[in-house]
């Protein structure tokens, strides 16, 4: 390993071509949990998060192999105890002992709002290199070598000056975001190459050695600005500057580092734009699908707070009996030019579900914008109306056109797997009789009576319809007729047994038919019909069954 770099305070990887870890420092090890003896021998691939996988096997051998390095790939390192590490992978072609090797540099990250603390970690170092410097003198070179390789593993632009403001280092990325080669900058002052305005007021930003003394940390947040270069390309960019303190607390200079954040910049904008740009209910979420941003129609309808979302995952909302279905939709959003839709329930803060139909298109980056519109009182109608069309309204059993619905698949199934299916018709014996004595409003309870005990004495598995009149016929899947005679004789008797108030003791006819291998709906309903009549002429209160 590098001797310079096994004290920088990042992590540090040296692989094969074919990605396989020859060398590792401590401080990655320390981050990943693991031994050294763990780690080398094994493919990186081992400690990374599936989508980084991918990411790492395309994007950054594709950087490495068009432009002999790869710079800022977004990676998610996978600890030993499981947890994940989001990183900065920079890499690089390298000759070491007389072989071809990638040189990696890995740098810790968090979001935005802890970013600056581990930039400041690596300031402290860079003072605890000038300290090393003023305090041994014989070791300046490899102090040197120290800061120099902190200075140009750090994937930020970093210009450093002294006392009297004029720079005296500066690394590769502050040449190239600055736009001044590192020999015309030195000796002038920094302000002369930083040159920094306010995105909203496009004012004029410095900092003097004064200025960033007086802040209680001893540096001042470079936000909200942009960078002009010198050609005149502009940056938005983020970052710091501080004070170096030597030994005796004393400020012996400046450093200055700074990222280029025009990517993440304008992509916010975009992403505010879209979730301000109407009334609907709308959304981000990133392509692990975590929730980015909702505006607040979409907090509002389904009873969040403001950022409640942010972070947690798109489908942990989504009813168990749609998961799979958006599941496959989701993974199926791979066309930035196409808008995908979907609908599912989604869970409510009060732990309702709202039925939301979702338009989705893939965004500018890791983002994915959605708009969505509350259906629910549609589609409860349109449940309703199903309710309707299925179910008889007086005894709320399913009626002739459910069963001419499921008719052909059961037929079919019975036919494919060689099962039985039985169909039996019921008829109230004397039913004329209760509707000339007490009127239709009795017959009518006596049909709903009729409906609720032959419902309790069948099986889950069987269908009980209303299939006109006092007529009832039950489908009984997978049943012989020995079967189906010893059910409906439980049937029979329960509404025998079951006296009504007023109309008293009521009975019912059964006919019966087990199916034949490919017969007929027709041929079959006209032999349990025949069974029926039998059944009536033979004395009533009574199952008989068809002839073969």
């Amino acid at each position: 390993m590098n001797n310079g770099i096994k004290d920088v305070p990042c992590g540090y990887l040296l692989l094969t071509h074919q990605g396989i870890i020859e060398d590792i420092n401590q401080n990655l090890l320390n981050l990943l949990e693991y031994e050294a003896c763990e780690v080398i021998g094994k493919h990186i691939e081992t400690f990374l998060s599936a989508a980084s996988k991918v990411i790492f096997h395309s994007l950054f051998y594709m950087q490495l192999a068009s432009q002999g390095n790869a710079e800022e790939i977004y990676l998610t390192f996978r600890t030993e105890n499981g947890d994940d590490i989001p990183v900065l992978l920079n890499g690089c072609f390298a000759a070491v002992n007389e072989g071809e090797f990638v040189e990696c540099i890995v740098v810790k990250i968090t979001k935005r709002d802890n970013y600056e603390h581990e930039l400041q970690k690596v300031k402290e170092k860079l003072e605890e290199a000038y300290k090393l410097k003023e305090e041994a003198l014989n070791t300046e070179n490899k102090l040197r070598n120290l800061f120099e390789t902190i200075l140009f593993s750090i994937h930020e632009g970093i210009i450093v000056a002294n006392n009297q403001g004029d720079i005296v280092l500066m690394n590769k990325l502050a040449e190239k975001y600055t736009g001044w080669g590192v020999e015309e900058a030195l000796g002038l002052g920094v302000n002369s190459i930083f040159c920094c305005t306010d995105i909203q007021t496009k004012e004029k930003k410095t900092y003097s050695r004064e200025e960033i003394l007086k802040s209680r940390d001893s540096y001042v947040r470079l936000e909200n600005l942009v960078l002009t270069s010198k050609d005149g390309k502009e940056r938005f960019i983020m970052g710091t500057t501080a004070a170096i303190l030597g030994k005796d607390g004393l400020p012996s200079g400046t450093v200055t580092s700074f990222r280029d954040i025009t990517k993440e910049y304008l992509q916010e904008k975009e992403i505010d734009s879209f979730l301000n740009v109407n009334m609907e209910m709308l959304c981000v979420y990133d392509t692990e699908g975590s929730f980015y941003k909702t505006n607040v129609k979409f907090d509002e309808v389904l009873g969040y707070g403001k950022k409640e979302l942010a972070g947690k995952s798109f489908l942990s909302f989504v009813h168990e009996e749609d998961k799979e279905k958006t599941t496959q939709i989701l993974r199926d959003i791979t066309d930035k030019s196409k808008v995908y839709d979907l609908i599912n329930r989604f869970r409510c803060k009060d732990n309702s579900y709202k039925y939301l139909e979702w338009r989705i298109q893939l965004g500018t980056g890791k983002y994915a914008y959605a708009s969505a519109r509350d259906i629910t009182a549609k589609m409860l109608e349109t449940e309703k109306l199903k309710t309707i069309a299925i179910k008889d309204q007086l005894t709320n059993l399913y009626n002739r056109h459910y069963l001419e619905m499921i008719l052909e698949n059961e037929m079919q199934r019975a036919d494919t797997y060689k099962e039985p299916l039985t169909l039996a018709i019921l008829d109230l014996d004397h039913f004329k009789l209760v509707n000339d004595t007490w009127g239709h409003p009795i017959g009518d309870e006596q049909l709903k009576l009729t409906a609720e005990i032959a419902g309790k004495s069948l099986r889950a598995s069987d269908f009980l319809i209303r299939f006109g009149g006092e007529e009832f016929v039950v489908m009984m899947p997978n049943t012989d007729i020995k079967e189906a005679v010893i059910s409906l004789n439980r049937v029979r008797q329960a509404i025998e047994d079951n006296r009504h108030p007023i109309t008293g003791r009521q009975t019912v006819s059964i006919g019966a038919a087990g199916r034949h291998e490919n017969e007929s709906f027709e041929e079959w309903y006209k032999r349990a019909d025949e069974a029926l009549y039998r059944a009536k002429d033979q004395g009533r209160n009574r199952v008989v069954t068809a002839s073969i």
